[in-house]
């Protein structure tokens, strides 16, 4: 439990960095392709692509590894602005947390590609631990946070 209480907390101490770069959290959903889905939604897809990286990793699957990393890359928006499910109290922390959690599905996503690419398994199951480690912190942040009213 330490590692991901680290975890969490070093995205939480990043996030102003991801704040101060140019890139807000509506710029960052805005610039994805916006999908008939609930973030709820999105997260089960997250979630089932984590898996298929997972198997793909232990199949020693490149191009099963690499399409479920892609699918994490290029994840689509959903339908609604992902912090409206928080209260109105949380949704500045929430913006704060999906950019920095979102910067590092990217490095992860990346390095989970690069090291199938190159049959480095090893490196591959590492990347994808950081990842699983990084969703479940995220999760852990906010789940009992969701405003269920919307």
């Amino acid at each position: 439990m330490k590692p991901l209480m680290s975890l969490a907390l070093a995205c939480f101490l990043i996030a102003p960095l991801a704040q101060a770069e140019e890139r807000t959290a509506d710029q960052l959903v805005a610039s994805k392709t916006q999908a008939d889905m609930t973030y709820r939604q999105l997260m089960e897809l997250m979630g089932a692509s984590l898996t298929m990286i997972q198997e793909g990793i232990v199949r020693e699957n490149a191009e099963l590894t690499k399409t479920a990393a892609q699918m994490i890359l290029k994840h689509a928006a959903p339908n609604h602005n992902p912090w409206t499910i928080m209260a109105d109290d949380d949704q500045a922390a929430f913006k704060q947390s999906l950019l920095s959690y979102d910067k590092v599905l990217d490095i992860e996503a990346t390095n989970v590609v690069e090291a199938a690419v190159a049959g480095d398994w090893f490196g591959a199951s590492s990347s994808a631990h950081a990842l699983t480690n990084a969703c479940i912190a995220c999760h852990a942040m906010w789940k009992n946070k969701v405003d269920s009213t919307n």
